[in-house]
């Protein structure tokens, strides 16, 4: 009998970590007719879309072509399109394709309607699920902290590569102000609900991370960070009631779930070095919402393959008033989507109900908050580094600071350092509003930060930082010329808007009033900003949109 086992164990093949995550987590296979199906689909899709480039895209080439040139002789060169006017070309092209434009949300829900299949962004599971591609990407993908894999992404990306280093300094940084730092890594989704995208039968729930992230946190908690792993408490909470812990086409967490790691956030804070405070009330509201993941698979409007999922969230407020991040509180909170998801409107789940609010209800105290959707490894600190540079004590009566980021930041975030010295105040040099003034400036595009493709992220609103030169404002007696920096809308229900487009050396009017008037609301909002250090300390201005646009600076 034991021959027999023995003979039996030699047989079955020992898996690696990797190729134990590809199994459970690995991509569609198609066999026998499907393939057939898939590989005609493809052949036509390729067919039409060459159609619709040598009909509409490149006549759209040919436009673009005649109003780059520049004028003058009518000789050959003057049919070389300037760099200038390359993104004019690129963007007639997309605009121009039939394929893109009217065919592949048909194709795209064919596919997933009759395999199963998904796209870069995106990858259907059972019974109705959706798996953002990055997420699995951190779960399947090299181990992040191997010294190989950050030196290939640092070249490849330009991006500090290493997050014990950037996590490092900011303990050191928050300890020299005797302020504790606690770590919250959020697990992704297939992290926790990945035995609901199978690739083999039999794969049970449990945990699944990145080879390097039982390292990551190892390592931090010996060098005296605090560190709080909610994986095997979400897991639990699967296996005890089957409830799950993530949204069906969302990347974010349920509300019970962000519920129950705040509970233990509220413990491991420890309220006995806390000041004492008054107390918070919670409600229920219910919220139907369609998830994030729902947009990046570019399914036709109407399609039925994925529907609304149906939520509970737990509004909290202070009496009568609602609840609000309180800057003279001993907690701050920096987060990402993972803590704004019920607390920002625009992600379509509802408000006054996020991490921070949960966390200052379990604490019976305020809690200051420094939200930003995406760019988890950064933002927040990078904000926080604004506020000090500017003379804006943020930190000043801060006992504890939570730095809650998505786990796949550790594979794909921008862990770069940041000084956190607190500047005097100084005389701007930018020119912005004053607090509740509304101004219409014009002035001329200098530098614009980067804005993501529509369909590449899974929010639908991006805000950008645009540098304008030589500004003048109307009616302000005060500016006679000078330099602005203005945060406005770059994409709008994943649509670019105006201020996406915009070039150096174009001229645009905007109408703009002080950041501070509107940054409790929108500075939660995927935002990009220019990487300059010597703007850290100028006051911005807000701008809903470009108003008009004129020609380039002679």
């Amino acid at each position: 009998m034991k021959s027999e086992l023995d003979q039996k164990q030699r047989r079955t093949p020992v898996l690696s970590r990797e190729e134990e995550a590809r199994r459970d987590l690995g991509t569609t296979v198609f066999r026998g007719l499907g393939r057939v199906v898939l590989l005609g689909g493809f052949l036509l899709g390729l067919a039409v879309g060459l159609v619709s480039f040598f009909f509409g895209g490149f006549g759209s080439v040919r436009t673009a072509l005649e109003s780059a040139r520049p004028g003058g002789s009518g000789g050959p060169l003057d049919w070389m399109p300037t760099s200038g006017r390359l993104h004019e070309i690129e963007k007639s092209l997309e605009e121009s394709s039939m394929f893109v434009v009217r065919l592949r949300p048909g194709v795209q829900e064919a596919l997933t309607r009759f395999f199963g299949a998904g796209n870069e962004q995106a990858q259907p599971g059972r019974d109705g699920w959706l798996f953002f591609r990055k997420d699995l990407d951190y779960v399947n993908g090299k181990a992040f902290l191997d010294p190989v894999v950050q030196k290939a992404r640092a070249n490849r990306d330009r991006m500090a590569a290493d997050p014990v280093a950037a996590v490092m300094q900011f303990h050191k940084q928050l300890e020299a102000r005797n302020i504790k730092l606690i770590l919250l890594p959020v697990p992704v989704k297939p992290s926790i609900e990945g035995h609901r995208l199978a690739g083999a039968p039999g794969a049970g729930v449990r945990a699944r991370h990145n080879a390097s992230f039982a390292d990551f946190v190892t390592g931090l908690r010996s060098r005296g960070v605090t560190v709080l792993d909610p994986t095997e408490m979400l897991v639990d909470r699967i296996k005890q009631n089957g409830e799950a812990q993530y949204l069906q086409t969302d990347t974010h967490w349920t509300p019970e779930a962000m519920d129950a790691v705040a509970q233990v956030l509220a413990r491991e804070i420890q309220p006995g070095r806390l000041s004492p405070s008054g107390g918070y009330e919670r409600g229920r509201l219910a919220i139907e919402g369609r998830g994030d993941t729902q947009a990046l698979l570019g399914l036709p409007p109407g399609q039925s393959l994925f529907g609304t999922q149906r939520v509970v969230t737990q509004p909290v407020s202070a009496g009568a008033q609602v609840w609000r991040p309180s800057s003279d509180a001993e907690v701050l909170l920096l987060g990402d989507s993972f803590a704004n998801i019920y607390s920002l409107g625009a992600l379509g789940w509802g408000e006054e109900s996020g991490l921070a609010e949960q966390l200052s209800y379990h604490l019976g105290r305020p809690v200051d908050a420094i939200l930003r959707n995406s760019d988890g490894a950064f933002a927040t600190r990078q904000i926080l580094q604004r506020e000090l540079a500017a003379g804006r004590d943020r930190l000043q009566g801060k006992r504890v600071v939570v730095w809650e980021f998505a786990c796949r930041e550790l594979s794909g975030g921008d862990w770069k350092p940041l000084d956190l010295e607190l500047g005097a105040p100084k005389k701007p040099e930018f020119y912005a509003p004053s607090a509740g003034a509304s101004v219409v400036i014009t002035g001329t595009v200098g530098r614009v930060s980067r804005v993501p493709r529509p369909g590449t992220v899974p929010y639908k609103e991006h805000i950008a930082c645009v540098e304008l030169l030589d500004v003048r404002a109307e009616g302000d007696g005060s500016l006679k010329q000078g330099a602005c920096l203005v945060f406005t809308w770059s994409m709008k229900e994943q649509v670019l808007t105006p201020a996406a487009r915009l070039r150096s050396g174009e001229r645009v009017e905007m109408r703009v009033c002080s950041w501070e008037d509107v940054a409790q609301d929108r500075e939660k909002f995927q935002r990009s900003e220019l990487d300059d250090p010597a703007l850290l300390a100028e006051p911005v201005a807000w701008s809903e949109g470009v108003v008009s646009q004129g020609a380039k600076r002679p």
